[in-house]
């Protein structure tokens, strides 16, 4: 009997220290957890949900006076009326012949965002692709001024291009630095979606960086973001959660014409200094490299004593080029430009696309001499690149510039 009351004593004093434990553990984890109070008092939950709340809200305020909706016109003509005229044909015989009288008018054909970023000089950026086909455009505002603006340039490229209004009491938005953004990082996409859903704010997360080889221009470093993004959404801007734009909007990846949680921008520091160009010369002078360069196979990496995916094998030397003249052959292997290091997965294009006409570009080579690779140094200065260059380069091939 004593020991049955012994292991009963046991067994409650086991329970009640348990019992003690879990308690402690689960106080210690409640200290961290909103905690509902009696009487409809606000909690530390709705409390951070508002100031959340009130974060998103602040951006949205901040960047609608600066973003637009752009419409692009096109001259169509049309026939207004035929008249019958009498004359001869080859043979010499006598014929009515109908002839019809054109009048010219102006026509919607498209529809884009874009945001002020120089509201002193009326400068509006958007995308290449939004004002490639027109030749007049309507920028309306958000305060619902319409007002007709002018193309200063625009750059295939890139897919970046710049408008210019004539108003005052333009708001610009404050331009933010794409490279501190990190993956995971709050944005809003503002826009026009589909033509008519002007002033559209919707918010996601920076889902990638670095995006490219997806052949929606030549210069890729996209962003990737799931806020959504339609069509009549490109050329507006992503903003940060202090309002500041990151990027353009640009494209989506969809299998259904519509939203499906990709979408990709340009970067902010990138669309900027092609800015400031269109705005300095309307066009982009860039320096020609004049190479096609491949990966090589992981055997010829190996047996050039280097890692596997360093170097990349010139596969083209155009003879009008300047690394023709500068020496470089189909053949060698290009380990470095500028000191930067090159390897399969690199996007070349993008090592020297702020570089001009003229600059001069150090390259380490190997170079096939008496059946071994020497280690050679070359310096090329870059002739200008022509103004059709690359746009329609196939999948996979990389010019290097």
């Amino acid at each position: 009997m004593a020991s049955q009351q012994t292991s009963l004593h046991r067994t409650i004093f086991l329970s009640i220290l348990v019992g003690v434990v879990v308690g402690v553990v689960v106080s210690k984890l409640m200290d961290g957890l909103p905690i509902a109070k009696a009487g409809g008092e606000d909690t530390q939950g709705k409390r951070q949900f508002s100031e959340q709340a009130e974060t998103f809200r602040d951006a949205s305020k901040q960047i609608a006076p600066s973003v637009v909706a752009i419409t692009i016109l096109q001259k169509v003509k049309k026939i207004d009326s035929v008249t019958l005229e009498k004359g001869r044909d080859n043979f010499g015989y006598l014929r009515y012949y109908r002839l019809p009288h054109y009048s010219e008018s102006v026509q919607p054909v498209g529809v884009g965002s874009g945001f002020i970023f120089d509201a002193k000089n009326g400068y509006v950026l958007t995308n290449n692709h939004v004002v490639s086909s027109g030749e007049e455009f309507i920028v309306k505002l958000g305060d619902k001024r319409e007002l007709s603006a002018k193309l200063v340039g625009a750059d295939p490229q890139t897919d970046v291009a710049v408008l210019k209004v004539e108003a005052e009491n333009l708001t610009a938005a404050t331009l933010g630095d794409s490279d501190s953004v990190a993956v995971g990082d709050w944005v809003l996409a503002a826009g026009n979606p589909f033509g008519m859903l002007e002033q559209t704010i919707t918010a996601g997360i920076i889902s990638a960086k670095g995006r490219h080889n997806l052949h929606l221009s030549n210069y890729e470093d996209f962003l990737q973001t799931d806020a959504a993004i339609n069509a009549g959404n490109s050329g507006g801007p992503l903003v940060n959660l202090n309002g500041e734009v990151v990027g353009i909007n640009t494209a989506i990846f969809t299998k259904t014409g519509g939203y499906l949680g990709i979408g990709f921008a340009i970067p902010i520091n990138q669309a900027k200094t092609i800015a400031a160009k269109l705005v300095k010369d309307g066009a982009i002078a860039r320096g020609w490299l004049g190479v096609k360069l491949q990966g090589m196979p992981a055997e010829t990496s190996k047996g050039l004593g280097l890692d596997e995916g360093v170097g990349l094998e010139v596969k083209d030397v155009y003879t009008k080029g300047p690394a023709y003249e500068a020496g470089l052959w189909p053949g060698d292997v290009v380990l470095t430009i500028n000191g930067k290091e090159l390897r399969v997965g690199v996007d070349i294009s993008n090592l020297i696309p702020d570089m001009e006409p003229g600059a001069k570009v150090t390259l380490k080579i190997m170079h096939p001499e008496q059946r071994k690779y020497v280690p050679k140094t070359i310096e090329v200065t870059l002739g200008k690149q022509p103004k059709d260059w690359g746009l329609n380069k196939t999948a996979g091939e990389d010019d290097g510039r």
